[in-house]
């Protein structure tokens, strides 16, 4: 064959090809069972980037008398209108939609045609996904309000109140709690404001500082201390960053003469916007969607009934028998030592190890002690544990501020700390404290086998988190699974036909890790919602369940993480399995020690 022909051959079946496709361009255009939009362009992406924007321009026209929950009023003196405003809803839709999506593409640059298009029963599936984030969104709100994690209902409430707000005919949706049908749109604000209607604020103590008083709140949820909950307060000049509550403890600071304060100016953060970006669709509706004012947030605590106390006034719980008093002696030393910040003249309370650990969370954030510690004295191996100091670490260049409390791990042979790390929430140890099947030793090495854990990410030691990771530990972020092999055959697997098995090395593991670390000033994990099986050999092994928030400086997610865990030498903890899932996968649900 001459190439001559070779060419006329060529140009036959392009033509052939073009023409199929102008026939099927044609047949969907004049079917009413689709949604399309079409463009032509110098290239590839600018055509398809305008046939996308066509498309969904398409379905906004289509679609928009159904947002009957919306209004022309809404919209009026703003410079957004009303039909660009729902195009801009729908545009919310348009990562799930490209899934959906079909393409046909012909010609060369500088003039590619794109024609982009889509069955209309594929755009109704997409708002019914939606559907189901809002209605998940809510049973998670449910749970926290019904353990008194008030941050997290109000995150869920809002967050799904406003995915609401983006679908057509929000105002039908509905689903059964407590028995009845609800309407979203009603039930939702109304939950908002109940929520925030059952906080109680009370000033306990204060404490002067030059120019500046600390007050110490008590903050109660339907007569419980609030496990959890976020808020500003006006200082007197500015309102403060956002701040965590927790254990029913939280704190405010005014300037200026504190015989002047009558009163602190709260607000109860809802739209938790600083964490948008853990969720992709919540980040791209909620910059898109009309805020919804709850002014109820804001709340007058009057200053009446706070006692003040001075820096180094401790009242202690005694559990430890004839030796809580050198224990104290110990630790406000150190308490005063962050006080004046004169860390160098605690050198002598820590062990070498001790005082290292000690230095990094001192540097993991501006660090400001609550209020007097009630410490707990708990005896734990060959050790001591006081629980705990009440901390609250904020970030230079963050808007983010954190409470955590300080545990201490005492050497009584030593007379000196040789570990600090975070404490969980009360509601997560006794959780766990209430697994009575277990001995007491059992129940909190796993306690604080969690708090070291949740510690070593926060002050970045990579030097901890590469000791308690098995060589041949199985790895699963999101649906992919990260075989981690290293001189042994790996013993942990999954059914193959559940999921693709990825292998991951452990140098890869830490080098990952501890890039970033480097680039993020800070990293902070929360746990609640504790569940933990032991398995059914292998003595002290674990199966542990948390529900995590991860916040760091440059990301932030929300997620389920699952650690198999061998506690049988507890000062020497190895993991074999460590999963985490941004939500409960369809099949099986969340991943527990069953399926290891």
């Amino acid at each position: 064959m001459n190439t001559l022909t070779r060419i006329f051959i060529t140009l036959i079946g392009c033509l052939c090809v073009q023409s199929a496709f102008s026939q099927t361009v044609d047949e969907i255009k004049k079917s009413p069972h689709y949604y399309w939009g079409e463009s032509v362009g110098k290239t590839s992406t600018l055509a398809d980037r305008d046939a996308l924007a066509m498309l969904i321009n398409s379905i906004s026209v289509n679609v928009e008398n159904n947002f009957s929950i919306h209004s022309e009023s809404e919209t009026k003196n703003k410079k957004t209108d009303f039909k660009e405003y729902v195009n801009n809803l729908v545009k919310t839709h348009s990562n799930a939609t490209i899934k959906n999506t079909e393409i046909l593409s012909w010609g060369e640059e500088p003039e590619v045609h794109v024609f982009r298009f889509v069955k209309k029963t594929e755009v109704y599936k997409i708002f019914a996904e939606r559907e189901h984030k809002i209605k998940e969104f809510v049973e998670e709100a449910l749970r926290a309000d019904a353990k008194y994690q008030v941050a997290d209902a109000l995150r869920y409430y809002y967050w799904a109140l406003m995915l609401l707000h983006s679908l057509p005919n929000a105002e039908s949706i509905a689903m059964p709690i407590a028995g009845k049908e609800q309407k979203l749109d009603v039930f939702l604000p109304k939950q908002i404001n109940e929520v925030i209607g059952n906080l109680a604020f009370e000033v306990s103590e204060k404490q002067p500082d030059e120019n500046l008083t600390h007050y110490l709140l008590n903050i109660g949820y339907k007569q419980h201390p609030v496990v959890n909950l976020d808020y500003a307060f006006f200082d007197g000049r500015n309102w403060s960053l956002p701040t965590g509550a927790k254990d029913g403890k939280g704190i405010a600071e005014l300037v200026g003469d504190a015989s002047l304060h009558k009163d602190i100016r709260i607000k109860i953060e809802y739209a938790f916007e600083n964490e948008w970006k853990i969720d992709n669709e919540v980040h791209d509706v909620l910059n898109k969607v009309e805020p919804i004012i709850f002014k109820k947030s804001y709340v007058n605590v009057p200053l009446v009934g706070a006692t003040v106390v001075t820096a180094v006034e401790n009242n202690a719980v005694k559990k430890v028998e004839n030796a809580a008093n050198i224990y104290l002696s110990l630790l406000e030393r150190v308490e005063t030592a962050i006080r004046t910040q004169n860390y160098e003249s605690v050198r002598d309370c820590f062990t070498a190890e001790g005082f290292a650990i000690f230095t990094q969370l001192i540097q993991y954030g501006r660090a400001v002690i609550l209020s007097k510690p009630d410490y707990t004295f708990v005896k734990f191996e060959d050790g001591i544990l006081a629980r705990s100091l009440p901390m609250r670490f904020s970030f230079s260049n963050n808007r983010r501020v954190f409470v955590e409390d300080i545990v201490f791990n005492i050497s009584p042979n030593e007379g000196k700390i040789r570990s600090l790390s975070f404490a969980l929430p009360n509601d997560v140890c006794n959780d766990i404290m209430k697994q009575r099947q277990w001995d007491e030793y059992s129940r909190l090495a796993i306690i604080n086998f969690i708090e070291n854990y949740k510690t070593a990410y926060a002050l970045k030691r990579l030097d901890y988190i590469q000791s308690i990771f098995s060589d041949n530990a199985l790895i699963i972020v999101g649906k992919t699974v990260k075989n981690h092999l290293g001189t042994d055959v790996a013993k942990y697997t999954l059914p193959s036909n559940r999921i693709k098995l990825t292998q991951y090395t452990k140098e890869q593991y830490i080098k990952q890790l501890s890039t970033v670390f480097k680039s993020n000033e800070y990293v902070n994990l929360k746990f609640t919602d504790t569940s933990v099986k032991k398995a059914g050999k292998g003595g002290e092994i674990y199966g542990i369940q948390l529900k995590q928030d991860y916040f760091s400086t440059t990301y932030g997610d929300t997620g389920y993480l699952f650690l198999m865990v061998d506690l049988n030498k507890t000062d020497e903890p190895v993991i074999h399995v460590r999963t985490w899932q941004p939500e409960k996968d369809p099949d099986f649900g969340l991943y527990d020690i069953s399926n290891f």
